[in-house]
């Protein structure tokens, strides 16, 4: 990838420590330290890591007085994936300021990278007890809950910190969840109501909700969405296969149904796990005509990965019943001899 030039802004501090790199001793290290910091951020926005890393690490080394030095450098290490270490910086710093709420949020967020849900949950579920407003808190700490399957704990911890999210359509979306798999169906339709208003007809937003009310068989609120799906999610290859679910499974108009699975199987092809679900809600003889479609679609795409177009096959056996015709001509011309 090609880098951004470095701007003067970059250039005139590197010439300044290309100068003091002979004489710290002349200079107040803190003030050097500020300096590699300062380049540490300048090449973090140019996304040239590399050196972003090395200028961090200069100044953490020359003083330990600058903090966000070694938060940066948390954030570089997240950036590029190493989390185990990420988290060593961050376990530093808390250890310099353990009441640092920001460093605590990303601390709690690198454990839930690293897969340690409970110590995440522990992270989050102190923040929210020290800041009952912090709706962020609040959602993540019930994302991690959700994850564990404690839906009435995220459904508790939503509630609860909802005044402070009323316009958050994520919010929203997980209390939804948290509300169905607690068994409150009602409130969790309400809950996708007011996501709905919030997306204000943005095509992801859309799209997401109608496959959320197929997911959860709420097949008359998906076909009633049906009619304010803009084009756009209209098309999306899991929308169409969830327009075919809702045709399929929630109403007995199964023409309408194979046109949605048509659109859908351009863009997707379902495994097998979907194709059994799907078949399992159909009559013996609608599962026939839909095993015959999927077969066709995956011999299709079969051709498609080989280079050879969909046509390709037949003409190639058209060719061999030629030559085969051909041969046998010959055969019988040298049979009747001169």
């Amino acid at each position: 990838m090609m880098r951004r030039p470095v701007s003067a802004r970059v250039v005139f501090p590197m010439l300044l420590l290309a100068v003091l790199g002979g004489c710290v001793s002349l200079v107040d290290r803190q003030e050097l330290a500020e300096e590699y910091f300062n380049l540490g951020n300048a090449y973090f926005e140019l996304q040239d890591y590399d050196r972003s890393y090395r200028y961090y690490r200069r100044a953490i080394e020359l003083s330990e007085a600058i903090p966000a030095a070694g938060f940066n450098l948390a954030r570089l290490y997240l950036e590029r994936g190493e989390d185990r270490n990420a988290l060593d910086v961050l376990t530093a710093l808390l250890a310099q300021d353990p009441d640092n709420t920001l460093i605590r949020e990303v601390q709690g967020y690198t454990l839930y990278r690293l897969g340690e849900i409970s110590r995440a949950r522990q992270v989050y579920g102190g923040l929210l007890a020290e800041s009952l407003s912090r709706s962020r808190v609040a959602y993540n700490l019930a994302l991690l809950e959700v994850m564990e399957g404690d839906y009435a704990a995220a459904a508790a911890v939503l509630t609860e910190h909802l005044g402070a999210a009323e316009e958050d359509r994520e919010f929203r979306w997980l209390l939804a969840e948290a509300l169905f798999h607690t068994g409150q169906e009602k409130e969790a339709l309400e809950e996708l109501a007011r996501y709905r208003r919030l997306a204000d007809g943005s095509a992801r937003d859309m799209g997401r909700l109608f496959q959320r009310y197929v997911e959860w068989s709420f097949f008359l609120d998906a076909l009633e969405l049906l009619d304010d799906l803009p084009s756009q999610a209209l098309n999306d290859p899991d929308v169409a296969w969830a327009e075919a679910w809702a045709y399929l499974a929630g109403t007995d108009d199964f023409e309408r149904g194979l046109q949605a699975l048509e659109r859908s199987l351009q863009g997707r092809l379902p495994d097998e796990e979907e194709e059994m679900l799907l078949l399992e809600v159909l009559a013996e003889e609608e599962q026939g005509i839909l095993r015959e479609i999927f077969a066709e679609r995956r011999e299709r795409a079969r051709a498609e990965e080989e280079g050879v177009g969909p046509d390709q096959d037949e003409r190639d056996q058209d060719e061999e019943e030629g030559s085969d015709m051909e041969s046998e001509a010959e055969g019988a011309s040298r049979d009747a001899g001169p």
